[in-house]
């Protein structure tokens, strides 16, 4: 409920401002019909993509393409608006007030995608940056905020450079007990400036980059992984080669480039916070459990 109402504040015009399923008006209005003719719209081959993957023949995989897609009538689909996000004026602030059992801190900063920047080596900075304030239990934040002053109890980073559209870069922190959202934000802010007055060190950034490389690598032993960034590539008009340039490009990152992603786009002008305060929880009010993957941010 916090991450749906922290969107909305964050974008003004951007369609994620929405929540993918829609409010719990949209689907309490919904109709059987409005359900129908959306799917008939855009659930065409004309707006798909075909994703195949592994030991196989190509011509076979068309041959079976054809037969099996090749009798579907396309559809007359209309690009979508773009629906492009105003430069924000300053930073935005809410508080959403719900029975919860502790409280949570959640900020983000306008940042490009690969899709949207004017030079695409800041994405894979900003990718890079991502590491270094959470890339393991190495990493700043668990470091120095989870072990080291204990201000924290849990804490992650969230940037995806495939997005659509112009993003967020996202920290979350759940302050330890006895410590305040203030202790927690001001903690936080205290990393920032840290990454904006000074380069990252060589030995912390080799490490970071291979960490980040890693988990590219190790991603890619999937078939299922490689097939879901293809498809995810071209759906949202990339070339699906970009993901082979991944580990070359960040490793091209300098210290100097982290610097200044950091000082050009984690400034309050473009930053959202969103904080719980959480309201005492009764027996009819439990919250559910969290999502797989712990407390970082997707």
């Amino acid at each position: 409920m916090t991450y749906e109402q922290f969107q909305a504040t964050a974008y003004t015009s951007s369609s994620y401002r929405n929540p993918t399923i829609g409010w719990m008006d949209d689907l309490e209005n919904l109709q059987l019909e409005d359900l129908q003719v959306w799917y008939e719209r855009w659930y065409a081959p004309n707006n798909a993509v075909l994703v195949v993957v592994g030991d196989v023949q190509p011509e076979e995989v068309f041959k079976l393409a054809t037969q099996h897609f090749g009798p579907l009538k396309p559809e007359q689909i209309k690009a979508p608006k773009p629906r492009l996000e105003p430069p924000q004026p300053g930073q935005r602030r809410i508080t959403v007030s719900v029975p919860a059992e502790v409280p949570y801190l959640l900020m983000g900063f306008k940042v490009p995608v690969l899709g949207t920047a004017e030079d695409d080596w800041e994405v894979y900075a900003l990718e890079v940056l991502s590491g270094i304030l959470d890339g393991g239990a190495s990493a700043r934040l668990a470091r120095e905020l989870v072990r080291g002053s204990q201000i924290v109890s849990s804490t992650g980073v969230g940037y995806d450079l495939y997005d659509r559209k112009t993003s967020l870069f996202l920290i979350e922190a759940t302050p330890s007990r006895e410590r305040s959202i203030a202790e927690v934000e001001q903690a936080l802010h205290e990393q920032i400036r840290r990454l904006q007055e000074a380069p990252v060190e060589a030995s912390e950034l080799a490490r970071v980059k291979a960490q980040v490389v890693a988990s590219d690598v190790f991603e890619q032993d999937s078939i299922y992984y490689q097939a879901m960034q293809i498809g995810r590539l071209e759906s949202v008009g990339l070339d699906w080669s970009l993901m082979d340039e991944f580990v070359e490009r960040i490793n091209a990152v300098t210290a100097e480039q982290v610097q200044a992603v950091a000082r050009k786009y984690l400034v309050a002008k473009q930053q959202t916070i969103a904080v719980l305060d959480p309201l005492p929880l009764d027996s009819g009010n439990k919250p559910r459990p969290a999502s797989p993957g712990g407390g970082h941010v997707h």
